[in-house]
């Protein structure tokens, strides 16, 4: 759209021939943006450091057969598939698995650009036996040859050290003692001689700290319980070994982890079977040696009923001081700050007793809690908010159970009153009975006691060993590291593929903004679009290859070429403007579209039709005229409107005949005043007597406003426009003109027209062309 008040423009139609123009010349940059891009992407390739990611997926489960054998829930639990995925990215598990690989040294090879890590593939060892100085870790330690001997060189607290030493000996140093070895002596000189290769001692939780970045571990399924362990690095095997380091380590813990609990379960019943075994020995014996002495070999004789009550009275008694013994136990086990072991070992203790349903699950639901806290206590710090919710939860959990522990003693208490007093009831009665019988009698309860507790706990002993035995982790490795052959990053399809698409973005972007901006005149219907409805259009012109800087005269050189055919094209068209045409006048809107061309060509193909033709160039600023005809500008047009001299003495003859040409002469101080006095009226007059046709050059109506007053006194005004030249708000100028009413037959030609794009008139080419 034209901007009539501004010389904005934007093209919003599609125009292939307009598109085609805007890709002839701006097609360059998308070239140059290319290359530029593509040596971007390819130096960002080449010169940064891959990293390699290596995978491993693994399924976390665990069984147990002999809970599944003797028909028992499991007590232990496995634990959330979340706490075995902390556990893998925690940073004391990376530690082992750093521990396990060889990267006490770390050997690099450092380039002009890049540093490469040497990992298993260095041509040196190094054994390092003793490290005197810590404060070493982490500095380079360049090693290089010196003829036949190992130079080592390293900066230490801004003192340079070198040492030389013979290959594959030991190395003594205030710092350090350590073996180098050259494993392959020629490789060595290559590596050192093309690179800078050094190495550095490593610290293993610094080297673990620096190293876990590179770790992931994500859950691919939770139902399947499948993890996805990887590890970056920019060495592949580096990333390879680390996972399965890793893994291996995982596996073990978990195992030795979860067998753990159900061991120390095992120990604790073991040592209480060892001191009951102990005492039923020493019942035994007692008995034995009791009967021996008081000569007592049949115990029946004993009141039956009497000893039956004391006996049942007794174990009632002895079972409710056991119960306040392990209340007293739970007690002071849960005082204080306890660990989940401890409080784990309370639940075998208070199996079989009576308030065992009121105990139980208290303390399951503590021993979670306190384990939940230890496993959080891996991740976080001790002041963490999730800690200290725990915490609150633990303590309320402790004072639940002291509660309930101060209630059952109460209980007990109440009840050993009532058993001590029926007790002593029954004793005062059976201290009726001979002194032998109830002596006997008591040992029998005691050896009875002895043997109930041991019965109880070796069956327990029984449970938790099958149970333990038949635990067994079930974790598997479902697909195995392997050593990865291209990096992850940087991701060179990637990166070439987003060169491309921004080379191929950007260079339609400049070429979309230079169609849109487009604001030249290409085509003669693009000229026809934008002129008012009643200006005519002569025709168009085709480009002239012209070496010089002026305008010239070619229509004579070659009267059949096309460029002749095209005048001759405009020379018609000019018949059907009006008939008798005795003046024109070319103008433009600015210097430089070609009206003196128009002028001279035009004037030249109608010359030789017979006619006599003058040529006048009014444009006294910028004459050109005479340059065309290789003529001088001694006397001109300016002398001649100055009445300085005669009309016959500015008229020249050209080359061709019937034409001749008035140049501008000398550059007046005040040509607007020259062109609109009387004296051009009266030339004008002169100058059809004389001529069949006058053509006035006139000067840039878009410059200077005296042209518009010659182009009134003309039969026929030609405008004239140069295609890729004169811009689209040119036009604006013609709708200016055509408003004026003593201004007709206005006419536009369209001149250097690209014969090759042009699919308009005659596809005009070179002027030596012939048809």
């Amino acid at each position: 759209m034209i901007n009539q008040k501004g010389k904005i423009f934007v093209n919003t139609t599609l125009d292939f021939k307009v598109l085609k123009i805007v890709i002839k010349r701006n097609w360059y940059w998308c070239v140059l943006i290319s290359l530029i891009l593509g040596i971007l992407a390819f130096s960002y390739v080449r010169y940064t450091k891959p990293i390699y990611e290596s995978k491993m997926l693994i399924q976390i489960n665990s069984e147990n057969q002999g809970a599944d054998v003797l028909g028992f829930a499991e007590a232990r639990s496995d634990g959330s598939i979340a706490k075995e995925i902390e556990l893998l990215r925690s940073q004391m598990l990376f530690e082992k698995a750093v521990q396990n690989l060889p990267l006490t040294v770390s050997h690099y090879a450092k380039g002009e650009f890049l540093t490469e890590t040497l990992y298993k593939q260095n041509s040196v060892s190094i054994d390092p036996v003793l490290l005197k100085d810590s404060s070493l870790f982490g500095v380079p330690i360049y090693l290089s040859v010196d003829e036949e001997k190992v130079l080592m060189r390293f900066n230490h607290k801004g003192v340079d050290y070198n040492y030389k030493f013979i290959p594959n000996s030991l190395v003594q140093t205030p710092f350090f003692k350590m073996r180098v070895d050259i494993l392959n002596w020629n490789q060595f000189k290559t590596n050192s001689s093309n690179n800078k290769y050094y190495i550095v001692l490593n610290e293993d939780k610094v080297l673990a700290n620096n190293l876990h970045s590179g770790l992931s571990v994500s859950l691919v399924d939770n139902n399947a319980k499948t993890v996805e362990v990887a590890y970056r690095s920019s060495s592949p095997q580096l990333a390879t070994d680390m996972v399965k380091s890793l893994v291996s380590n995982f596996f073990n813990y978990d195992e030795d982890l979860n067998k753990e609990s159900a061991d120390n379960i095992l120990d604790f019943i073991n040592q209480q079977l060892d001191s009951l075994t102990q005492e039923l020995s020493v019942s035994k014996d007692s008995i034995m040696y009791y009967q021996r002495r008081e000569n007592i070999t049949n115990p029946e004789y004993l009141t039956s009923s009497v000893a039956s009550k004391m006996e049942k009275l007794k174990a009632e008694e002895n079972n409710a001081l056991e119960e306040m013994r392990v209340l007293e136990t739970v007690k002071k086990k849960i005082e204080g700050n306890p660990n989940s072991l401890d409080v784990y070992r309370l639940i075998p203790i208070i199996i079989g007793k009576s308030y065992e349903s009121s105990l139980n699950q208290q303390i399951q639901e503590l021993y979670e809690l306190i384990e939940e806290k230890e496993d959080l206590l891996f991740q976080v710090t001790p002041q963490n908010e999730k800690i200290s919710k725990l915490e609150g939860r633990i303590q309320v959990r402790k004072e639940n159970i002291d509660e309930v522990v101060v209630l059952l003693s109460s209980r007990i208490k109440e009840k050993l009153a009532i058993i001590r007093k029926d007790l002593a009831e029954i004793e005062e009665l059976y201290f009726k009975l001979p002194e032998k019988q109830m002596e006997l009698s008591r040992l029998m309860n005691i050896k009875e006691l002895n043997e109930k507790y041991f019965s109880l706990l070796t069956d327990k002993r029984v449970v938790y060993s099958i149970s333990n035995a038949g635990y067994s982790t079930d974790n598997k490795i479902l697909n195995d590291a392997v050593v990865p052959n291209q990096s992850v990053f940087p991701k060179v399809g990637m990166i070439y593929g987003a060169a491309l698409f921004l080379s191929i973005s950007l260079s339609i972007l400049i070429l979309l903004l230079r169609y849109l901006a487009f604001n030249e005149i290409n085509q003669l219907s693009d000229l026809k679009t934008l002129i008012p409805d009643s200006v005519g259009v002569l025709g168009s012109i085709p480009l002239v290859k012209n070496k010089a800087d002026h305008s010239i005269l070619v229509v004579d050189k070659n009267p059949r070429s096309m460029i002749s055919e095209a005048f001759r094209t405009v020379r018609t068209n000019l018949s059907f403007v009006k008939n008798d045409i005795r003046t024109i006048t070319v103008t433009s809107t600015v210097s430089g579209e070609g009206k003196t061309f128009i002028v001279l060509n035009l004037a030249g193909i109608i010359a030789m039709s017979g006619k006599k033709v003058l040529v006048v160039d009014l444009d006294m600023r910028r004459p050109v005229v005479h340059k065309g005809l290789g003529a001088n500008n001694n006397k001109g047009m300016s002398n001649l409107l100055a009445r300085l001299c005669e009309k016959e003495d500015v008229i020249q003859k050209s080359r061709i005949q019937n034409l001749d040409f008035i140049s501008a002469g000398p550059i007046p101080p005040n040509p607007s005043e020259l062109i609109l006095g009387s004296r051009f009226d009266e030339l004008i007059e002169e100058f059809k007597e004389a001529y069949d046709m006058v053509i006035f050059d006139n000067p840039p109506v878009g410059i200077v406003s005296d042209g518009i007053q010659v182009l009134r006194k003309a039969d026929v005004p030609i405008y004239v426009f140069r295609s890729n030249y004169s811009k689209r708000h040119f036009s604006e100028k013609l709708f200016d003109i055509s408003e004026i009413k003593e201004l007709k037959n206005i006419n536009i030609v369209l001149n250097a027209v690209d014969a090759k794009s042009s699919t308009y008139g005659y596809g005009y080419g070179n002027y030596y062309s012939e048809d």
